[in-house]
Formats: C-alpha cells, structure tokens, sequence
C-alpha cells in the first residue's frame, strides 16, 4: 500500500523552493492495497506550481460536442442521460484540448465542476479517477450544484486551469 505523506510534511516538502524543471506538488493521491485509486480516498486541496509556465484557462464543457452553435440549438443538443456517460463525454471533450496543447491530466491543477445534483458527486469522482489515476494525480477541485446549465440536459459542466511548461 502507497504510504501518505503527513500534513506538516507535506507542507514543508510542498512549499520548499524547486529550482529547475517544471514540477507541480499535490498532496497525495492515495491508493488501496492493489494499488488501484478510488474516488473515495481522500485527497489534498491544493496545488502548486513551480518554474517556468504558462497558465492554460478552459472555460467550462460539458458532454454537448465542443464545436455547437451560439445560441445552443435543439438538433445539436444530444448527449448521454446518466451522469457517468455525461462525465466521460465531458473528460474526453477537455482531453481534446488538453492534447491539442500537448499536454496531459497530469498538468491540470484545478477543476470547478457545476453540477445540477451534488449528491451524484461520487459517481462523477470515480469517472474522473479513470482518467486522473494513471498519472496518479488529482488536481485542487472545488464542486457546486448549480440549478441549471447551458442547456437542459446537462447536468455536469467543467472548467479548468492547467500548467503548459514553457518547453512543450
């Protein structure tokens, strides 16, 4: 089993300067004896990012095709009616950006996530965990539940912010 880092030593190896090459410090992402992540680990609320980068800003998504008219039109708007198929469509639409920019999961250090039921936040964790757990990673992440989004069916919408290495 992944051993976890205490909170003071965390804070003290997390905030000491890293010279050098691009890294970025998260408090741990904590696994099971099968070394397998879980969304119901617990998990740090910060990130920090150190050395030269630049800052990737991605406004929010949901499952709806990246690429739809303004103002959403109703031929447009199908997607998945669970929460688990809507949060893949949502995760893969931001991968397409994330790998357009070369970059990965790994450099994402912040997720705001509106969702219209916060009691489906288990199931919308364990989607992510599929793609967050091969890096091992888990950005800071804040959730809200939110009345409604951009269009009537979607009940998850993600915003994120992640860390582009100068050098990519």
């Amino acid at each position: 089993m992944q051993s976890l880092l205490n909170r003071r030593d965390f804070l003290v190896s997390g905030t000491a300067g890293l010279a050098g090459a691009a890294q970025l410090v998260s408090f741990p992402l904590s696994a099971n004896a099968q070394g397998a992540t879980s969304a119901a680990v617990p998990r740090g609320t910060w990130v920090r990012a150190d050395a030269d980068m630049d800052l990737l800003f991605l406004s929010g998504a949901t499952a709806l095709d990246l690429y739809h008219l303004h103002p959403h039109v109703s031929y447009e708007i199908t997607m998945p009616d669970d929460i688990r198929g809507q949060t893949h469509s949502t995760m893969r639409n931001l991968k397409e950006v994330l790998d357009d920019q070369g970059i990965t999961w790994r450099d994402v250090v912040k997720i705001n996530r509106f969702q219209t039921d916060i009691s489906e936040s288990a199931a919308i964790e364990e989607v992510m965990a599929d793609y967050f757990g091969y890096w091992n990673w888990w950005p800071a992440m804040t959730a809200m539940e939110i009345r409604n989004l951009s269009s009537a069916p979607a009940r998850l919408e993600l915003e994120l912010i992640a860390v582009v290495p100068r050098d990519a």
